[in-house]
């Protein structure tokens, strides 16, 4: 271990401390949680509108992570019945851990702008009078008129006509009032879990691979219960920590490295 990763690890296991790397005081829009939110979750049909209450549950140094390896396959038996049987073995190497520096459980809160999707009226209706092919492409927006047509071997318009009957559904979604922030309805409990990787050099592949490996691991043994209104990509978003002289006067920039890191769902912060 080195002295950034010593320093680091002892620091961050205080929970105030590790708070704040989190989630800063100075910062109002609280970018990483924000960050750390769309690696874990998939938030389809709700918007962050604040983020309060952030308290550190659960933390643990130096996590061991056991790589599971799963066997599977089928026993015949034709004697004297005909019989098969599934088999499925999972087990893990306790030889050759991957090792998350810190990994931690925090609680928070989200003020969320949810959009219910409530259907105001379906409206069906039948589609005559085509005057030409542009004419029926315009008002079937996400048909794709070409291969529909190389399909049924319809090459004018008059045998598209004669072909079928054609009907266009429209679904009106009922609109939303207001968003009321005051309102105590729009406030949701959520975890963050956090897989945290401590390096004193950049290596971006090493450490892509190690982060993915970690949370690939730690998501086989973990079954998380997604809130009502996410899905979960990750059940421990990968956090790497890196000291920020290691990215002056490198090959590739620290805000090249952390655009890099956050599209593969990695949030890399330098300190």
């Amino acid at each position: 271990m080195s002295a950034f990763v010593d320093e680091h690890m002892v620091r961050l296991r205080d929970s105030t401390q590790l708070a704040e790397l989190v989630d800063p005081p100075a910062d109002a829009s609280h970018a990483r949680v924000r960050a750390l939110l769309d690696a874990m979750y998939t938030m389809d049909f709700a918007a962050v509108r604040g983020v309060s209450d952030l308290k550190v549950r659960r933390t643990e140094c130096q996590r061991p992570v056991f790589l599971s390896r799963r066997t599977t396959g089928a026993w015949f038996q034709t004697t004297p019945a005909y019989t098969r049987t599934e088999l499925a073995l999972e087990r893990h190497d306790l030889l050759t851990p991957l090792w998350v520096d810190l990994s931690a459980e925090i609680d928070l809160t989200l003020l969320l702008e949810i959009d219910g999707g409530e259907v105001e009226a379906i409206v069906m209706r039948e589609i005559t009078e085509v005057t030409s092919l542009e004419d029926f492409r315009s008002r079937f927006r996400f048909l794709d008129l070409d291969a529909f047509m190389r399909q049924h071997r319809i090459t004018t318009v008059e045998e598209l006509r004669e072909v079928s009957q054609y009907l266009l559904a429209e679904i009106h979604l009922r609109t939303g009032g207001p968003f009321d922030p005051h309102d105590p309805a729009n406030l949701h409990p959520y975890e963050l879990r956090l897989a945290i990787l401590l390096r004193d050099t950049v290596d971006v592949a090493s450490i892509l691979r190690d982060a993915k490996m970690a949370c690939a691991a730690v998501g086989s043994a973990i079954v998380a219960k997604a809130p009502g209104e996410a899905e979960i990509r990750t059940p421990y978003a990968p956090v790497v920590l890196l000291p920020a002289a290691v990215a002056n006067g490198g090959p590739v920039t620290r805000s090249a490295l952390e655009l890099f890191f956050a599209a593969e769902g990695v949030l890399a912060l330098f300190v």
